[in-house]
């Protein structure tokens, strides 16, 4: 009986010290999730955002009565099974994803027959997803997906569709939307959250009209109310991308009455004036601009109305001045936005361009015009507008104005290109770039031009400027010279005739095209060979000297002119001297020479062993004063 009663209140003690840990564990799951449900609904990215200090807390005491349940009762399978549970969701909602899906699989393995078990097939799955391991969750969810009856299965196609969006497979990622939606069963809110969704998918792919219509569906409206402001300006978005923006300023001015929405009102009054501008009701989005400029000074979204003024007032009332004026507040309201920026750049832009456009129009009037200057400042206006002002139409007004009145054929061939190059790059229109780049090759077979031009086409380029064909026979004329220089010198007349033929080559070269790049090296290679002759100094001179004056922009000129930097003239009495210690340099070659010669027709001598003597290999053991290694 004795026995029987301590047995009886030691086990009375175990289960008071489960309950315990249990009641403890539930009540601190109760209150993070308090704290969660505060967090989430605070947080805009609320998927992403990370528990606070004393919520992770208080998943931490849970993960430890969790533990102390599991060491006391590793036997208990049902207490065991709750411990599990319940570590495995503090794991998941601290974001340790790999923590949690090793919960999940010890719950799955050892209780797979408990309640919870629906529930840890659909978290393991997402926790799984979370930490990008997309193809063993959408293993892991096929248990969830595979019956209605899963109290999971909605949850579980969202999940699926994510899935298939970070696949990169949004098509899939709509199927699997549009499947939940079809089926009449599920809560109003998984079908709103399911509608936000496909709305945000078809708005990537630019299908304006199914967007709006999942954004404005009925269950929008269970959702909370961040998600609901979203949906409205995105649907308004969507009638805007639709280019009917009456319809879309309209709407944001609904947003704009709603009292919760306050903090958002700057912006949306400022895209009710964009989109107003855009309908082509001038007077009134002037008004509604200029009250954001009044009521929201030295602000982004005042910086955002001046930049739209100052845009209306350089394409549609081609105002420059005005323009400048209304880009210049625009920077000055808030110097770091991007519409500050981009104000910026327009502003400097435009006054650059109404400075060279007075400078053209005088050089019109001038008796004298000087026609280089005005053609380069009609180059460069065009590139303002095409580069800085946006202006495509204009730009290629400013082109044809130069191939129209242009006389140089190199200058209408620069504008013909760059008109071919903006319809095809900045305008998209493959067909007019196709006949222009046609045109270049025909008309300008040789140039630089048509080469890019067929290779703009998806050509074979098989045309050859006159660059091309001078280094080719550079190359020619360049491997004579190597022959030459690899030749055996003690065949110096087939020496002398190679590089002869050379010569003749570069200077053949040279003659045909002087203006080239290879022409201009091949001029230099003649003084290299005029210089190994030391008889012909005077030629040396001279091509170095024409080398230093027409091509000193080059490589081969700056090398020419540092070459003569020494010494610029010669006179007689250099040129003697320098006769003279050739000769002598050739006399002390023959007696070298001679003596060489000489040395081999003697016969070869005996060499005699050498002896050493006793004493030279007697080494003495004694130290020198200054190496004392003592």
């Amino acid at each position: 009986m004795a026995l029987a009663i301590v047995v009886l209140f030691f086990e009375g003690c175990t289960c008071c010290a489960y309950l315990n840990h249990m009641f403890n564990a539930e009540r601190l799951d109760e209150q993070a999730g308090e704290l969660r449900a505060a967090r989430l609904d605070s947080i805009p990215d609320s998927e992403n955002s990370l528990p606070g200090s004393e919520e992770r807390l208080k998943y931490d005491k849970i993960i430890e009565k969790g533990s102390r349940v599991l060491e006391r009762f590793p036997k208990n399978k049902k207490r065991t099974a709750e411990a599990v549970f319940l570590i495995g969701e503090s794991f998941r909602h601290k974001h340790e994803w790999n923590k949690a899906i090793t919960k999940y699989d010890e719950f799955e393995r050892y209780f797979a027959d408990h309640d919870s078990m629906q529930a840890v097939e659909y978290q393991r799955a997402y926790c799984l997803y979370r930490n990008h391991e997309f193809n063993i969750s959408r293993f892991a969810l096929e248990p969830v997906i595979a019956s209605k009856d899963h109290p999971y299965y909605f949850q579980g196609l969202n999940l699926l569709s994510l899935l298939d969006e970070m696949s990169e497979a949004p098509d899939q990622a709509i199927a699997s939307l549009e499947a939940l939606l079809a089926d009449t069963a599920g809560t109003p809110f998984m079908r709103g959250k399911a509608h936000f969704r496909l709305a945000g998918l078809y708005f990537k792919k630019e299908n304006w009209d199914k967007s709006r219509e999942h954004y404005t569906a009925k269950e929008i409206k269970e959702l909370n109310p961040r998600e609901q402001q979203t949906a409205g300006e995105q649907a308004a978005e969507c009638l805007a991308n639709r280019k009917e923006y009456l319809q879309a300023a309209d709407e944001y001015k609904e947003l704009y009455k709603n009292p919760e929405y306050e903090s958002k009102q700057p912006d949306y009054l400022v895209r009710i004036g964009e989109l107003t501008m855009l309908g082509e009701r001038y007077p009134d989005a002037i008004i509604i601009l200029q009250k954001v400029n009044s009521e929201y000074p030295r602000t982004e979204v005042a910086s955002r109305s001046y930049f739209c003024l100052g845009d209306y007032e350089q394409h549609k009332t081609i105002d420059y001045d005005k323009a400048v004026v209304y880009y210049d507040s625009s920077f000055i309201s808030r110097t770091i936005s991007k519409w500050g920026q981009e104000s910026r750049e327009r502003r400097d832009a435009l006054r650059r361009l109404i400075a060279m456009r007075n400078q053209n129009d005088k050089e019109r009037k001038d008796s004298i015009p000087n026609v280089d200057n005005f053609f380069k400042s009609e180059f460069l206006i065009a590139e303002l507008f095409l580069f800085k002002l946006s202006e495509v139409d204009s730009a290629i007004t400013r082109l044809d104005n130069v191939i129209k009145e242009s006389g140089d054929s190199a200058k209408t061939l620069r504008a013909i290109y760059a008109k071919a190059f903006i319809y095809d790059e900045f305008m998209h229109d493959p067909d007019a770039a196709e006949e222009i780049y046609k045109e270049i090759i025909e008309k300008y077979p040789d140039t630089e031009y048509a080469k890019q031009a067929q290779q703009n086409l998806g050509m074979r380029v098989t045309l050859k400027t006159n660059e091309d064909i001078a280094k080719e026979k550079y190359m020619e004329a360049e491997s004579l010279w190597t022959i030459a220089a690899e030749m055996p010198l003690d065949q110096m007349d087939l020496v002398d005739s190679a590089y002869a033929r050379a010569f003749m080559q570069f200077d053949s070269l040279y003659q045909q095209y002087p203006e080239t790049q290879a022409g201009i090296q091949a001029l230099y290679m003649k003084a290299v060979y005029f210089q190994m002759n030391p008889e012909r100094i005077d030629s040396t001179f001279k091509t170095y000297k024409e080398l230093r004056d027409k091509h000193g922009q080059t490589p081969w000129g700056k090398q020419a002119a540092m070459l003569m930097s020494n010494r610029l003239t010669l006179t007689d009495k250099d040129l003697e001297r320098l006769r003279k210690r050739v000769k002598s340099s050739e006399a002390h070659v023959d007696k070298l020479s001679a003596q060489y010669y000489e040395s081999l027709n003697k016969a070869p001598e005996e060499k005699k062993a050498e002896v050493k003597s006793q004493e030279d290999e007697i080494l003495e053991n004694t130290y020198n004063s200054m190496y004392d290694f003592e």
